[in-house]
């Protein structure tokens, strides 16, 4: 355990390094994409008057395809943190320190969960390339924790907590709630009817109380944040503007979502196909193979989604191949896409090779989520829920950790 944190706390110093490369005076001089440090963090510090203190939501609205007055593009505890982490600094460079100072922990926190389950696999979190790449990029390790909280809550047979957290999770960014499927049907075929309703009433109902009180204070600054997506098409490193740019934003909305829900209903079948029998439902794969479908159809993939699958190859059995596989096509997109965009901006050249790295990797990466996505369904072996009589306080007996695989 200490090795991952060890670990993961200098992966996110070298993330820290690499985005502070951006805190020069000069500001905005294309050093943010030569030297890959671009970061939403200080581009939005301004673009969602941040710099202003500006309440999030509940002044904001969407005009004119614009979100104005504080409405903001995430969730509302993403919201909430961003204005906080602004209070108390006067500039885009001070918030990208503070920022990175409070969203270190959640990082740490992730690798500390990862590591009771799993042992020394979570090295895949603590030292991945994409922490360094995106821990703060974006606000993404906020959901990264709540999701891996839930996991851990569900490993300790605490259904109920579990999805709370996904819930919590779902009002940072929106993934964490694919897993609250999986956990009720897991809930299902362990205690029966009740239990799994009562899982799902309290994981939509977190999110519901959680997003009520900004949706009553003003429905338009909270609606803007779903408006805003819905108007949008593929972003440019996407398979949907590579491969079909020609189609609109109506047009990508039916097809990505009629895709990722058959997807996931994929997904949930094959695991009660699975767990006939007496089997127990595999939450896990499921989950994880919901993740890499959303992944892989929506049409808006930012590169800090990476952040997001990275802890189920810790989690489930899957092969460390797939790991590094995933890390070298992530490290293609973005090194292409950034410096990609310092050539075309700053040197005037477009098909570049970056581009064409940018492209391979793209592509790359829509083949390896495909096949995640049987490979996460087809695992076996992940850590099963411990025993509430294998439970010890602080941790697990090694006899008992033996038994459930932790260390694996």
């Amino acid at each position: 355990m200490s090795l991952v944190l060890a670990v993961c706390a200098l992966t996110l110093l070298g993330g820290y390094m690499l985005k502070a490369q951006c805190t020069a005076p000069a500001g905005w001089d294309g050093r943010q994409y030569e030297r890959l440090c671009y970061n939403d963090v200080q581009a939005l510090y301004g673009a969602r008057a941040i710099d202003s203190d500006t309440f999030p939501y509940v002044d904001g609205r969407l005009e004119d395809q614009e979100l104005v007055r504080g409405a903001i593009e995430y969730p509302v505890l993403t919201g909430l943190f961003m204005w906080l982490s602004g209070l108390a600094v006067a500039d885009s460079n001070a918030y990208l320190r503070v920022t990175a100072l409070l969203l270190a922990p959640f990082g740490l926190v992730t690798a500390y969960l990862l590591g009771r389950m799993r042992g020394p696999r979570a090295l895949m979190w603590a030292g991945a390339p994409a922490v360094v790449f995106y821990a703060f990029h974006n606000w993404d390790l906020l959901a990264v924790a709540a999701a891996a909280g839930g996991i851990w809550f569900w490993w300790r047979e605490r259904d109920l907590a579990a999805a709370v957290l996904f819930g919590i999770g779902a009002a940072f960014k929106l993934y964490p709630l694919f897993l609250l499927a999986p956990l009720v049907l897991y809930a299902l075929r362990r205690c029966g009817f009740a239990h799994s309703a009562a899982v799902a009433a309290i994981g939509t109902g977190t999110v519901a109380a959680i997003n009520l009180p900004f949706a009553v204070a003003n429905f338009d600054g909270w609606i803007a944040t779903y408006r805003f997506h819905s108007l949008r098409v593929g972003n440019f490193d996407s398979i949907w503007n590579l491969g079909f740019p020609t189609l609109d934003a109506s047009e990508l909305n039916l097809i990505t979502g009629a895709l990722t829900g058959a997807a996931f209903t994929v997904a949930l079948g094959v695991g009660w196909f699975r767990s006939r029998g007496g089997e127990r439902y595999p939450f896990l794969e499921v989950g994880a193979a919901m993740v890499a479908a959303f992944l892989l159809f929506s049409k808006v993939h930012s590169p800090q989604y990476t952040l997001w699958i990275l802890p189920f190859f810790v989690l489930t059995r899957v092969s460390v191949g797939w790991w590094v596989a995933y890390s070298l096509v992530d490290a293609a997109v973005y090194l292409g896409v950034f410096r990609w965009f310092y050539d075309f901006i700053y040197l005037g050249r477009d098909f570049t090779f970056f581009k064409k790295l940018m492209i391979g990797g793209v592509w790359g990466r829509a083949a390896l989520l495909a096949a995640l996505f049987a490979a996460f369904l087809l695992s076996r072996g992940e850590p099963e829920p411990v025993p509430a009589e294998a439970r010890t306080d602080p941790g697990l007996s090694p006899s008992a950790a033996d038994a459930v695989g932790v260390g694996a």
